[in-house]
């Protein structure tokens, strides 16, 4: 029995594998991106992706070999959607790791430093002395601020300029670098604008 499981269990990881191979292509990503929000037309999704048609051929052929993507011509259009509907889920999920990984790299809970937690993820004082410190809490209290700081820009950029989290997050890091401020600030200064609109 033991071993059917573990056979299962292979073979779904072989799956999974395969599933993030197909999306390991930022333009595929792009065009189930764009199919979350509903079917679209080749003529759609190549206005909406950037793609050329031919190039946007070869990328639906392997979402739909992968059956990713669904096609049928309505109205004399091909039109093409997600196979299922938890595609947009795990694009949504994917996409919040990102940013969640982007935010405690550019400062967030990457600056306590590794000392301070236990492989449990507990708060321990310096030393791993199992007891949270007046200055770690502090350190953690201001992490968790910029980090919700920096979450509430990429949500303000994204919604003002129709980007991505992602693409919104890219932008405040790289005004942060060209501007040389952190990404702290550039954020404070992306909220603050959102307030004068």
């Amino acid at each position: 029995m033991v071993t059917e499981r573990g056979g299962l269990g292979e073979r779904v990881a072989a799956g999974e594998a395969e599933l993030f191979k197909v999306l390991a292509h930022p333009a595929r990503v792009r065009v189930l991106a764009m199919l979350a929000s509903g079917p679209a037309s080749v003529a759609e999704l190549c206005s909406a992706t950037g793609l050329k048609a031919s190039h946007l051929a070869g990328q639906l052929a392997q979402l739909r070999a992968q059956h990713l993507v669904t096609g049928r011509r309505a109205h004399g259009r091909l039109q093409y959607w997600l196979a299922y509907p938890e595609i947009a889920d795990l694009l949504a999920a994917a996409e919040s790791v990102l940013t969640a990984r982007a935010a405690a790299d550019a400062g967030g809970l990457a600056g306590l430093g590794a000392t301070r937690w236990g492989s449990d993820g507990a708060g321990l004082g310096p030393g791993g002395g199992g007891t949270l410190t007046d200055e770690s809490a502090a350190e953690l209290a201001e992490s968790l601020g910029r980090r919700a700081l920096i979450t509430d820009a990429v949500r303000s950029v994204s919604a003002r300029t129709g980007r991505s989290s992602e693409q919104a997050l890219a932008g405040l890091l790289t005004e942060a670098r060209e501007r040389s401020l952190t990404l702290a600030e550039v954020s404070s200064e992306a909220v603050a604008e959102r307030g004068t609109e």
